[in-house]
């Protein structure tokens, strides 16, 4: 079965993030965002989970197109919504159930599809466990709203300006990744090269 790429765009996804040796509160964490500790066994779930859908769903593993491994990619995520859910909080900046459920009806039908794509589909697409989907469309919607409330437009100068003015903003949102999960690859261009093996650390983690 031939996969559908659905991107949703994150313009601050795990901004700031930094590679430090692990504090006691960070033992066994694979990262903390802000105040939030994400846990190693939490991550594992998560990526249990994400390979599951993806057996379901009959796509081969050959057409994903994630940023870096399964787990490299699903804690991206994982960290993008914690980042972007605690600025929208401190911006408040809400989103309605009802503005998910459009979002993912344009996404599920995009491309002139007649038949409404399964949401775990999109989940496996975008690089998230289907339990964690309308979390990543509801921190999407934010971001786009507080790129508009830092100017926004339609036109690609402002755009740019607001999304730096936005990574400024979630940086002040501290996140540690564990350098067990690699470090970023500034030559990449987001695909499976995204992350580099952090060397002492340990092994990148692969999907199984």
């Amino acid at each position: 079965m031939k996969s559908t790429r659905v991107r949703v765009i994150l313009a601050a996804v795990a901004v700031g993030a930094t590679l430090t040796a692990c504090s006691p509160a960070q033992v066994g964490a694979a990262a903390v965002v802000g105040d939030q500790r994400i846990s190693s066994s939490e991550l594992e779930a998560d990526v249990k989970e994400y390979e599951a859908a993806v057996v379901a769903s009959g796509i081969n593993k050959s057409q994903l197109q994630l940023r870096g491994s399964v787990p490299q990619a699903v804690l991206t995520n994982v960290i993008a919504i914690e980042q972007l859910d605690q600025l929208g909080a401190r911006k408040g900046v809400t989103v309605t159930e009802a503005e998910v459920d459009a979002f993912l009806n344009q996404i599920a039908t995009q491309g002139g599809q007649t038949q409404r794509m399964p949401d775990e589909q999109i989940a496996v697409n975008v690089g998230v466990p289907p339990s964690k989907l309308r979390d990543l469309v509801r921190i999407t919607l934010v971001e786009r709203k507080l790129l508009a409330g830092l100017g926004a437009g339609e036109d690609e100068a402002s755009q740019q300006v607001a999304s730096q003015k936005l990574a400024q903003e979630a940086a002040t949102i501290k996140v540690v990744r564990s350098p067990r999960y690699g470090v970023a690859n500034p030559q990449s261009q987001g695909g499976a090269d995204s992350y580099v093996d952090a060397g002492r650390f340990g092994a990148v983690p692969a999907s199984s």
